[in-house]
């Protein structure tokens, strides 16, 4: 099992193809030719894919809902 965890995209390089993804303790690179994220944008990363945009809404929640399980 696979588990997304919600980060914002704080820089983008080649063209916007590659997206640095912060977590709050790290920053990852992500492909981010599917989702077109942009700086400032809420992601889900897997598989160092961006495969989702979320709302700072829905992120904030499953942060939070993160948080209280773990």
């Amino acid at each position: 099992m696979c588990l997304a965890y919600p980060g914002r995209v704080v820089a983008l390089s080649q063209k916007g193809k590659r997206a640095l993804v912060d977590y709050g303790n790290e920053k990852r690179e992500a492909d981010n030719t599917m989702a077109k994220a942009k700086i400032g944008d809420w992601v889900l990363v897997q598989y160092k894919m961006v495969v989702a945009k979320l709302s700072e809404k829905e992120a904030q929640e499953i942060l939070r809902l993160h948080k209280r399980a773990f």
